[in-house]
Formats: C-alpha cells, structure tokens, sequence
C-alpha cells in the first residue's frame, strides 16, 4: 500500500512528517455482540471486499487525527459492517456501505473515492497535468435531482454551451439516476450538505450526450454533445482571469478552483501583473475544494499578511507577489471547503474586504489520501490545522459566515450566478466615488506561459 499525502491541506508541505499515534494510545469503547461470521468460508470477491473494508479501518486505526475515533469502537463498526460488505458488489455498491460506515464519524475528509475519479479529477490536480474529462462539477440538490454546479473554463462542457444551473436529466440516452456514468464524488458523509458528482468519460472516448432542462417550467429538454477534451482546473483558473466592465469601472475576475498546486500562485501572480494593474477593483472566487496551506497562504500574501507560524513551522510560502492596495471582495459559498475555508476565516479576521455569499460547510481538517487494495482511494483526516488561523480557531463544524450573505440560487439558473452578480454590485459601491485608475504603459516584456501534460488513462502514482 502506497500513501500519498495530498490534498486539503497537503501535511507534506508543512515541513515535517506527519508521524501519527498508534490505536493503543486510546481505549477502545466496549464491543457490542456482532453476528459471527465463518470468515474461511468467504467467496474471492467477499475476501476482496473484507480487505478493503479492513484496509480501511486499519488506516483510520493508525493514522486519524482523533485517537478516541469519536468515541467509536472499530472492532464493533467492523462487525456490524461486515455482513453488508460480503454481500455487496464490487465498486460502488461496495463504497456505499463503506461510506455510510464511515459517516458514522461525523467529521470532514473521511470517504473513499473509486480509481478512475481520483485518477480523472484528484490526481492531475496535484501534477499539475490535464486529463480527459467534460469539465463538470454536479451538486444534487434532493434526491435524483442533479445539477450543473460549476463548468470549468474552457472545457468540453463550456464550450458546447452547458450553463450553469442546467438539470441533468439524462447522460447518454440513461436516465441520470441510472447512469453508469454519474459518479460520486466521495463528499463528506459525515457532514449535512449536497453530495456533489462527476461525469466520468464514455468508453472509447465516444461523445457525451447530456440531456438538460434548462427551465423549472419548461418540458422540452436541451440536448447537448459535447465530446471530453484534456483540461484541468489549473488550466481553468488560468482561463477564469477576466476583466469585468461594470458602470464604466473595471473589475479583475479569478476563480480559485483549489489551492493544490503553485500554478494557482502563478495565475494570481501573472493576472495582478498584468490584466489586472488598470483595474478599479477584484473579485477572488473562493468556491470549491481547498487544497496546500502554502498555496493558500501565497495567494492570500497580495492582499494581507497570513498568520505567522503554524504546525510548528513558518508557513509564508516562497513565492514573491505583487501587492494590491485596491478595494477587493472574496465569494464563497456552501463548497468552499477546507484551505478555502481558513481563508475566508482570514479575510475577514484582516478585515480584508467583504466576504459574500453563502456560509461554508465547515469541513476543515488536515487529510491525506491513501491507495485501498482494489485501488480506489480513501481520504482521511489526519491533523487538526487551527494553527494556520488567526486565533487559531476551530474551523471544522464552525463554518465561515459572509459578512454579505447572498443565497445562490442554483437550480435552473440559466448561467446566472446570484453570488457573483451581488460581488461585482458590492466592489462597485467601494470603488464608487473613488478616481479611476489610469492605465499604465505597457513594459514590452513577454513572459513564457507554463506548460500542461496530458495525464495518462491510468495515472501513475509515484513511490
């Protein structure tokens, strides 16, 4: 078994190995009785499904930050697990029953992942490489219900015309509560809030072809075919840099999709350097998942001062970045997870700018990812980072209210994005009645853009 750590908060990038307490550090809970099981009789498909679950509670038993485990007994949740695991079909009826397990914990960053999502959309991320996929992030708002929550910038699905807010009703020609295709994303079983999903790939690369209801009264449904191309939201963040005309003012527009890797550093870095040194003004999107504390703290630096110190060492970060002195708002919403998390809680202990939008979930725990036996992923929380706020405060179960809340009204938006909108309304009231900026001469100098690799099908994890 090979452990990478990642990920929300990447515990490698802190400087120093993450050595966790062994089980015997704690007292487990007393057993209830569990039905007896005569485990040498197990089928091979039962015995590969016992390995994952046991894989699973032996890495939860070494490695959780919480060494009472919630006041959880793992040898009991094992035995009254185990029965529903033998009888479960391998993938993802099998990591149904593992996740409602897991649920049990009630924590952030505790859930397993099949292979090829993490491969698809987790594993380039933190590489920095593209990979083949529709550029979809789907939220399932009730049961059966699903979504288009956020479209990648220059993906297969921007481009064929996929808004946001768009009903997913079938994905090529199955109903999406039926479809192979329909992949959850793991989420956080332990916590309320909508279960997020993706679209995984057709086989042989054929088109997908998705059919949307675009309007809560309408019947006639959209059809749209959009065929998977590399991409990765590195690359959309990159693409996300805008600037926005409102009532004669400019606004720079980036969307942070994680903080996982320096390239979201360099895309601020570039954009305040160039498309955004004439602007009046600056929206940060801060919703979706989290990522380095590093890259976070370097993407926090132009704006104010992160923390000092953290987890035992300083956690500045190495990349120089411009300054900006202009007024600036952040979004977030009810996805902004983890890293993002902290720095909303840090924007607004600055006093930075306003924070608009929706109240986050509150899932803020230092985690890691490591390889089950079957090859899916599970992801767990290993450290408590409250070290990496001001205040040192405990952000997981205490999410980050706005100090302008804004509902997002997502299902059948028709592309309209309520907290996007309200930002850009709320930086033109600060910048108002201020003089515009002049523009400046341009220096003449080019910069070399950063190059991408295109992931491979089964990406390789590396030793």
């Amino acid at each position: 078994m090979r452990l990478k750590l990642f990920a929300l908060f990447a515990l490698i990038a802190l400087g120093s190995a993450f050595v966790p307490a062994m089980a015997q550090d704690a007292p487990q809970p007393k057993a209830a009785e569990a039905p007896k099981v005569d485990e040498s009789k197990l089928t091979a498909q039962q015995k590969a499904n016992v390995a994952v679950l046991d894989a699973v509670l032996r890495t939860i038993r070494t490695g959780f930050y919480d060494k009472t485990y919630g006041g959880k007994n793992l040898d009991e949740m094992r035995g009254r697990f185990l029965q529903r695991v033998m009888d479960s079909q391998p993938g993802e009826p099998l990591y149904k029953v593992i996740r409602l397990m897991l649920g049990e914990f009630k924590v952030s960053h505790l859930t397993i992942i099949p292979q090829d999502i993490y491969d698809t959309n987790f594993a380039p991320e933190m590489n920095n490489t593209r990979s083949m996929r529709p550029g979809l992030d789907i939220t399932e708002t009730a049961p059966g219900q699903y979504f288009v929550s956020g479209i990648l910038q220059g993906s297969a699905a921007d481009k064929a015309g996929v808004l946001r807010g768009d009903r997913i009703v079938e994905v090529n020609g199955v109903a999406a509560t039926q479809s192979p295709l329909m992949a959850d994303s793991g989420g956080d079983p332990g916590l309320p809030g909508d279960p997020h999903y993706f679209i995984r790939v057709p086989a042989d690369d054929e088109p997908l072809v998705l059919k949307l209801q675009r309007h809560a009264e309408s019947k006639k449904l959209v059809t749209v075919t959009l065929n998977c191309t590399a991409t990765s939201m590195i690359e959309a963040t990159r693409k996300s840099v805008s600037v926005i005309e409102h009532e004669g003012r400019k606004f720079g527009y980036i969307r942070f999709w994680h903080f996982l890797h320096g390239g979201m550093t360099e895309a601020l870095r570039r954009a305040l350097n160039k498309e955004f040194k004439d602007c009046d003004g600056l929206v940060i999107d801060l919703r979706g998942r989290g990522g380095s504390p590093v890259v976070m703290n370097d993407c926090f630096r132009p704006f104010a001062e992160p923390p000092r110190g953290g987890m035992g060492m300083g956690m500045g970060g190495g990349t120089a970045m411009p300054k900006w002195s202009r007024p600036v708002v952040a979004l977030q919403d009810a996805g902004s997870r983890s890293a993002k998390e902290v720095y909303a809680h840090n924007w607004k202990w600055q006093k930075v700018g306003p924070l608009v939008g929706e109240s986050t979930p509150g899932a803020v725990l230092g985690s890691t990812f490591v390889a089950m036996p079957d090859g899916s992923q599970l992801i767990y929380p290993a450290q408590n980072v409250r070290t990496l706020t001001f205040g040192q405060v405990e952000l997981e179960g205490n999410p980050v209210e706005p100090t302008h809340p804004v509902k997002d009204l997502l299902p059948y938006a028709a592309g309209v994005d309520t907290i996007k909108e309200a930002g850009i309304k709320i930086l033109y009231d600060l910048v108002k009645d201020k003089p515009k900026v002049e523009p400046t001469p341009e220096p003449g100098l080019t910069e070399k853009e950063e190059g991408f690799s295109i992931a491979p099908g089964q990406w390789r994890k590396a030793g």
